[in-house]
């Protein structure tokens, strides 16, 4: 509800005064908001005159040891239209109750204690005003509550279900008094581990009861109890209190909430007096010990702005500050430690779980839901007070019972088990009070649907069964609004004062139904009010700009004063004009703007204002145009705008970058540039009329503009301009630097295993597979060798090849340097880096020791940890190359006595086994030691990950067979691109690339871009037979390169060779009959999470 009115409601309450006069908290309504008397039996039968009952009453002991005798007879009351009435310990009937039984003409009532109670001698009194009395009293609280129950089904209640509460704790019987009553639900006591004789016999006499409500958790009562009870489901806090309010949460589908009582739960009297009163209206009782009760916060968040809160009782039970903590939602704050006070289902996919207090941190606060032992995969948000926690499925949850276990931190904070129902139609309101007719003599009025945890599901499907209904014509429906259509020769609307309507959901069964005032002035809305002018891209009006879109923001109402955006009732509601074709056209003073009532682009049910441009009026300066919106009702609304005369760009200020640019290099330059109207120009194609020298301007995949400079062919100043046509001028000098060399060769040591097995093999190359191997600038800037010039290279030289042997040289591409294991001993290897047209002269060198050591120094035995988690999306049957990219590699070595680490020469590996063959599987076949290959399966739904033990075993030098374990986990989470990155593979004949690496010129006689290749590192099939030499893959949070990108695209503005010649498919395959000589293309990838990168390909 509005909150303003809330606070209102509050304000009123607290303003009251401490006299025992009725005061309603926001309206004035038939309830008022204390009902009181000056002792327990004055206020009860102040609420029974509230019921409107006459005829029969329930006669309750007020004492406190009697009072439990009628815990339970609230059911039986309200099955009779019966008030409850209470008399005290003594021999006279109480005067007051006296009165009462009096003044309701009462000839039956029902007593619920025993004469030890309530005595004979005002039995005797009661018969003697001619009433009959009938007694309920049992041998023990129990049998009483047995009692009760016997007497409903006597009397013909229909009862299926019943509510259980423990025998020697007030509260929670009190906590369903009034949703057992509305339901026919008897109440039933029982003990804390066993269910008494009387109850157990009750249960089997009647079988027609199929379904239990358990009240309060296990320390009042066990599971085994709860158990004994048919389909029985838990309702329970950790307090008394904390389960009332879980019990409101719980049933509040089938609550209403325009009334709500307070009640004192410490003496429980005025509570059980009110219950028949409450289920009148199917009101929830809050119970307070004093204090405003946590159940006040949900209580809140239901009311109306009519709803009344009554207290029951007078101020010494139920303090007007408690009164008004329960109107305003504003509970005592908690004391003590962190506790969670209530769990409940909020809707068919999600749990609200409250707490006493805020948590210190709520990142430590972790929810487990499953569903018998299955888990449910959910996610988490907090209220702004971090006092209430939502936790929610992607979908909605199959029926049935749930547990919702909570801890903060270590500590336990308890385990909740709640009952989640399929979605379903649970209330349709007819939310107009008036019909709106159009001058068609057609009839609108607006309606919504709630299912069962008063969520609005008007717009689901399941509202989809609805139909409505009315003598005065054919009611169709649409999404909240009702269309009434008399037809042709059927009745004028306006000529009948008032039109009813019935509606009903076939499957559910829940009908409403309304009869609505007739409008008596043509049109569907009675206000419009144009409020502000807005752009998406935070543009403004623009003389000429015919491509930008605006909208109106706008407030209206329709006839029955509700606020609406609904298309029909929009547009039918407004005088508006067919201008150049356009329909539903409102008001400008300037006939190039054009404001239009369309459907709103993100919800078509709704209208939305939209504004143009439609043509250019060349103002040689700023316009004001005024927009007029009219409704029907005679209410007139007008937005004053500015047309802005047509954008050009004023300034363009080029900044010097931060990075040194090289002979023959092409690097990004900074810019800013804004309009006259002060706007940022980003996009190219609005930044025209621009002079450069010494730079270009070209146009990225998204539209943006990039300015980079020209080449230039010797080191020195270079000076760029731009000029834009409003006579702005900016200049930047930046210094080319010399042509790049490389000058610095790094060697990563810890690629390398110094300690080698006679026989073992190694690699390290520049990153295409192992890595290790890095040449960077005089600049200090890392060279491509991925995918770079071959212009350089790095030699292995070992300083006694009979140790330790070396092949190479490692180059661009797939070139690596190998370093073979010959026999025992030690010997360095220099790597070299030298320059390809002059090998002779080395530019840097690093050198690394290796030692070849005896069989016998192999005294044990390490498998790699797999730290991360793998990507859980293979096909275990049907693994593909992109499947293996995703697959763990621990690698065995060897280790000395001393704990070094031994790289293993042969195929030491005879076997590699997993635990867990579900989801997971092995890479065959295995045998040196880096074969071992775990790929990890797709999982269950709702299961997000998996783990498996890995069992490697090896022949050792010994001749024994030893095994290796270690886990491995893996996650569905899917990949997220961290790079982006366009491969060139320059190794291949006829393929080189710019020094940049942003243009890369291919041989057409090469085919290496044929049709048929692929520009991605896996095809669709996740295959990569295919693979072009140039190609897009993305490194991913798994350390992968084998996730899909989102697209790869020619792109038009960079390309000579037609669709026809050349183009590829989103997933990068090339079509087209094929490049020729001189043609250039243009491609960029893209990344689902927005990475982009290009490159130019130049054919010959």
């Amino acid at each position: 509800m509005n909150k303003t009115k809330k606070t209102l409601a509050s304000l009123a309450i607290a303003g009251m005064t401490l006299s025992m006069l009725p005061f309603n908290a926001f309206a004035s309504g038939t309830v008022p908001t204390r009902l009181a008397g000056t002792t327990a039996a004055q206020t009860a039968a102040t609420i029974a005159d509230q019921t409107g009952w006459t005829g029969t009453a329930v006669l309750a002991s007020s004492a406190s040891y009697g009072m439990v005798d009628a815990l339970t007879s609230g059911p039986l009351a309200t099955f009779l239209n019966a008030p409850i009435l209470l008399q005290e310990p003594g021999n006279v009937l109480n005067a007051d109750t006296k009165a009462e039984l009096t003044k309701l003409n009462v000839k039956t009532v029902y007593v619920t204690s025993g004469t030890a109670v309530i005595s004979q001698a005002v039995l005797d009194q009661l018969k003697g005003m001619g009433i009959t009395v009938v007694p309920l009293g049992g041998a023990d609280r129990f049998e009483t509550s047995v009692n009760i129950a016997k007497k409903m089904v006597t009397l013909g209640a229909p009862v299926s279900k019943v509510a259980v509460a423990y025998g020697w704790l007030n509260q929670d019987a009190l906590s369903i008094a009034s949703i057992a009553s509305a339901s026919n639900e008897p109440i039933l006591l029982t003990e804390r581990g066993s269910v008494p004789a009387s109850v157990q016999a009750f249960l089997t006499a009647n079988t027609s009861i199929i379904s239990s409500d358990v009240i309060g958790g296990t320390g009042v009562i066990s599971d085994a109890v709860k158990a004994a009870f048919p389909d029985a489901t838990r309702h329970a806090g950790n307090t008394a209190y904390d389960t009332n309010n879980q019990v409101i949460q719980d049933f509040s589908s089938s609550l209403e909430f325009n009334n709500v009582y307070v009640a004192n739960g410490v003496t429980g009297i005025d509570a059980l007096a009110g219950a028949p009163l409450a289920a009148q209206t199917k009101s929830a009782i809050v119970l307070t010990d004093g204090t405003v009760p946590a159940a006040a916060t949900f209580v809140h968040s239901k009311l109306a702005a009519g709803s009344v809160v009554t207290a029951l009782g007078g101020s010494a039970v139920v303090s007007d500050s408690v009164l008004t903590g329960v109107v305003n939602g504003t509970p005592t704050p908690a004391q003590g430690n962190l506790a969670v006070t209530s769990v409940s289902a909020i809707s068919a996919s999600s749990f609200k779980v409250v707490f006493n207090q805020a948590p210190a941190d709520t990142s430590k606060v972790t929810f487990t839901v499953q569903r018998s032992t299955t888990p449910v995969t959910v996610t988490m948000t907090w209220n702004a007070a971090k006092t209430e926690a939502t936790v929610s499925s992607a979908s909605n949850l199959p029926e049935g019972s749930y547990t919702v276990a909570v801890k903060n931190d270590t500590t336990d904070l308890g385990t909740s088990t709640v009952a989640i129902s399929a979605q379903k139609v649970a209330k349709i309101n007819i939310t107009s009070t008036k019909l709106s007719i159009t001058s068609a003599n057609v009839g609108y009025a607006t309606y919504n649907v709630l299912d069962q945890y008063g969520n609005d599901i008007t717009t689901s499907s399941l509202a989809n069964s609805l139909t409505f209904q009315s003598g005065a014509g054919t009611v169709t429906i649409n999404k909240g609004l009702l269309k009434l259509d008399p037809g042709a020769g059927g009745q004028n609307l306006m000529q009948s004062p008032s039109i009813s309507i019935t509606g009903y959901d076939s499957t559910s069964g829940v009908s409403t139904n309304a009869t609505l005032t007739t409008s008596s002035a043509l049109g569907t809305l009675s206000n419009m009010t144009l409020n502000t002018l807005s752009n998406a891209n935070g543009k403004v009006l623009t003389d000429g700009d015919t491509s930008s879109v605006f909208y109106i923001d706008y407030t209206a109402t329709d006839v029955s004063g509700n606020a609406t955006k609904d298309y029909d009732l929009v547009v039918n509601g407004l005088i508006t004009n067919t201008i150049s074709g356009n329909q539903n056209c409102l008001t400008t003073s300037n006939s190039n703007v054009l404001a239009q009532v369309v459907t709103d682009p993100s919800d078509s049910n709704k209208a939305a204002i939209k504004v143009t441009v439609v043509g250019n009026s060349n103002l040689s300066m700023d316009l004001p145009v005024t927009i007029t919106a009219m409704s029907y009702s005679g209410t007139t609304s007008t937005l004053n705008v500015t047309l802005k005369k047509a954008a050009t760009v004023d300034t363009f200020t080029l900044m010097v970058p931060a990075y040194d640019i090289a002979v023959n290099e092409q690097k990004e330059i900074p810019f800013t540039a804004f309009d006259q109207n002060g706007v940022a120009l980003t996009k190219k194609s609005d930044l025209t009329g621009i002079t450069f020298t010494g730079a270009t301007l070209d146009t990225n995949i998204d539209g943006t503009a990039v300015l980079k400079n020209n080449s230039q062919s010797v080191d020195g100043p270079m000076i760029i301009t731009a000029m834009t046509s409003t006579g702005k001028f900016s200049s930047i000098t930046i210094n080319i630097q010399k042509a790049v060399k490389a000058d610095t060769l790094s060697v990563d040591s810890s690629i390398l295993v110094s300690a080698m097995q006679a026989g073992a093999a190694q690699k390290i190359d520049f990153g295409y597979d192992k890595g290790g191997l890095s040449v960077k600038d005089q600049y200090g800037r890392l060279i491509d060798m991925t995918g770079g010039t071959d212009t350089y290279e790095v030699l292995a030289v070992s300083s006694d090849n009979t140790i330790v042997s070396t092949t190479g040289p490692a180059k661009v591409g797939q070139n690596p340097i190998m370093i073979n294991a010959v026999k025992t001993g030690t010997a360095t290897v220099n790597f070299q880096l030298v320059a390809i047209a002059d090998p002779t002269k080395v530019i840097n060198s690093q050198s690394v020791t290796f030692s070849v050591i005896k069989n016998d120094d192999i005294k044990g035995y390490t498998v790699d940890a797999v730290a991360n988690p793998i990507y859980a999306n293979a096909d275990l049957t049907a693994i593909t190359g992109r499947d293996t990219d995703y697959h763990a590699n621990p690698k065995v070595y060897g280790a000395t006595a001393s704990g070094t680490k031994v790289l293993l020469g042969g195929t030491p590996i005879i076997g590699a086994f997993v635990d867990n063959t579900k989801d997971f599987a092995i890479e065959t076949p295995v045998g040196a030691y880096d074969t071992v290959k775990v790929i990890a399966g797709k999982l269950a739904n709702n299961v997000t990950d998996s783990t498996t033990n890995l069992t490697v075993t090896i022949l050792g030098t010994d001749g024994t067979v030893k095994s290796l374990t270690t886990p491995i986990k893996s996650s569905t989470a899917a990949p997220v691109a961290s790079t982006l990155v366009a491969k060139v593979d320059s190794s291949v004949p006829g393929v080189s690339v710019s020094s940049d690496g942003t243009t890369a010129t291919v041989s057409v006689a090469s085919g290496v871009l044929a049709p048929n290749k692929v520009m991605a590192r896996f095809n669709a099939a996740g295959s990569s037979t295919d693979r072009a030499a140039i190609y897009f893959y993305a490194l991913d949070q798994y350390g992968t390169k084998g996730m899909k990108l989102a697209q790869i695209t020619k792109v038009a503005s960079g390309s000579t060779l037609t669709n026809d010649q050349f183009n590829v498919n989103s997933d990068g395959t090339i079509t087209g009959t094929g490049a020729v000589a001189g043609g250039t293309v243009t491609l960029t990838g893209v990344t689902s999470n927005g990475l982009i990168k290009t490159i130019k390909v130049i054919f010959n």
